[in-house]
This record gives C-alpha cells, structure tokens and sequence, in this order.
C-alpha cells in the first residue's frame, strides 16, 4: 500500500482461532495486527482472487523445485513456454483489461510479491528498466523462468535481453 492511499475503518466479526492465529502470526512477523490484517487483505485484492478463479493450488517450493528437477531441460523450457501464454494472460485481463509493458511488469510484482518464489528487484539505468528475479529454484528454476518471461514479454511483442544464473533471472526491458 503507498503512504498516499487512502483507508478506511471497518470492523469484522471473526472466530476466536483465526484471532489468536493472526495475533501469534503478527508478533512473530513484529508487525502490528493491523499491518498483518492489511497485508492478507492486499494480497487477496491484488493476487488471491484471480488465482481462485483459475484453480490454483499451492504447492510448497521443495515440491515444485523437485517436479523440475525430475523433468527434461526441453520439458520445463516447454512448461514455462506454454506457462507464460496462459495464466499471467488471464490474470492481466481480469485485474487491468489489457496487455502491455505495463500490465506485465505489474504481473511480475505482484507474481514475485505474493506468489511466494522469488523477489523482484527493479532499478532504472541508461534509460532501461532492469528486473532481477531472484529465486531458491534452482538452474531448472531459472530455465522454466526465463521461458516463462520470453512468452509472457511475447505476448505483447516485446523481446527483452534476458540472462540467467542458478539463482536468478536478469531481464533487460
């Protein structure tokens, strides 16, 4: 949220667990009950519900990094290919109507911010825009990412310089 968004007050009804979980949940993350309440309730808003629309399932990282490791090279370039043509395309259509630049670098924040496998770093330089994607995935991690990102920067027709290491994928905008 950006210190110039406006909020509002409300108040909720809500089970005596779920409270507890949230107060124990906040004091280990040292963050105020609020903040924590604020951030699920983003998270939600910005991520949660399009991805209940399109039957998401959570799956812990050690699991994913696993199903990579057991598959091809060609095979998880093929699956981040056909990856990055469907879902981020459903998603932006549903959350801002369009594709662009923008939209998919909106996706990638919000994919990297609440999608729970990497963190997205972006700095601007010599008038580019450059994205690190860092990530505990792995080289295959990074495989299935960077084709994930050439078919989703494809869909819009745009070909970024995109570079790779074990833990990290580098995108050149």
């Amino acid at each position: 949220m950006s210190k110039k968004e406006k909020t509002i007050t409300r108040s909720f009804r809500v089970s005596e667990s779920a409270f507890k979980a949230l107060e124990e949940d906040a004091a280990r993350r040292n963050v105020s009950l609020n903040t924590l309440v604020n951030q699920l309730f983003l998270a939600y808003a910005n991520w949660g519900r399009y991805y209940d629309r399109i039957g998401s399932i959570q799956v812990a990282r050690s699991t994913f990094v696993r199903l990579l490791d057991a598959a091809s090279d060609k095979v998880v370039i093929e699956v981040g290919r056909r990856s990055g043509l469907d879902v981020p395309r459903a998603v932006i259509a549903a959350k801002r109507g369009v594709l662009s630049l923008d939209t998919v670098l909106d996706y990638l924040r919000s994919a990297t911010s609440y999608g729970g496998y990497a963190e997205y770093s972006e700095v601007e330089t010599q008038g580019k825009t450059v994205i690190t994607i860092m990530h505990n995935l792995g080289r295959k991690g990074s495989l299935f990412l960077k084709s994930f990102l050439e078919s989703l920067f494809g869909a819009i027709d745009h070909k970024p310089k995109i570079g790779l290491t074990d833990h990290s994928v580098l995108v050149e905008v």
